[in-house]
């Protein structure tokens, strides 16, 4: 399914996906904007698919003008043919929560430059890339396979999901430790995240991303544009 591009169609998704992002309570949200952005064999971009990118990309500006001014910005970290992989996120929060060591060794232990985010954010969509299939086409232009370290990877590399996107994602540190230890099984709780330690407290987080999710969906619906729901929420 290609899903329209244009702005009340782009926003609808952001809101449907990035509310607690949108509010401060969550430092990072990711979702699938639908859409053939990327051939299924791995060749260059056809025309069409071009022409995709750049409408989306140019979707992507506006909505930036519009959040950077508050600490919210939108990126897309990888082009694949089922749709775009968007990234929003509040750079400032973000920082600030990849720096605890709980996050930050970890990271350094994949090759992050956890100093630079946009830096880390470049090695995050390479690692996806290589991860996902050779179709998918990392939006910060051709990247080496971030797992490979000298060399980048051949047309048979299968590399393991960068299940590290969880600190990326504003996680709790050691459920994201545990889901990667165990191999995402084992959880007490699924819901947002797969939750191996506080339960009580994650499903009182769920709870609010839920709440969140549904007042802003209701105040976007009145014609509130996104940066009025990222204010209303002050």
């Amino acid at each position: 399914m290609t899903r329209t591009i244009d702005i009340p169609t782009f926003q609808t998704a952001v809101v449907r996906n990035c509310s607690p992002t949108l509010a401060g309570i969550k430092p990072a949200s990711l979702f699938t904007y639908p859409g053939v952005y990327a051939r299924q064999d791995g060749s260059s971009a056809t025309a069409a698919i071009e022409d995709r990118r750049t409408r989306l990309l140019n979707v992507i500006a506006q909505c930036n003008h519009e959040l950077d001014p508050l600490g919210i910005h939108l990126s897309v970290l990888v082009w694949r043919p089922c749709g775009a992989l968007v990234y929003v996120y509040r750079p400032a929060d973000l920082m600030r929560y990849l720096s605890d060591p709980r996050a930050a060794s970890a990271l350094v232990s994949e090759g992050y430059d956890i100093r630079n985010l946009p830096s880390s954010l470049v090695h995050l969509a390479a690692r996806i890339t290589q991860a996902s299939s050779n179709a998918a086409e990392s939006a910060y232009g051709s990247s080496p396979c971030a797992l490979a370290q000298d060399r980048p990877c051949d047309k048979g590399c299968t590399c393991e999901f960068p299940h590290e996107i969880g600190y990326f994602l504003g996680y709790p540190y050691e459920d994201v430790h545990q889901f990667i230890v165990q191999h995402g099984e084992n959880y007490k709780v699924f819901g947002a995240w797969k939750v191996y330690t506080n339960v009580e407290q994650a499903l009182t987080t769920f709870d609010s991303y839920r709440a969140c999710t549904q007042y802003l969906t209701y105040v976007y619906q009145q014609g509130y544009s996104l940066a009025q729901l990222a204010q209303a929420t002050r």
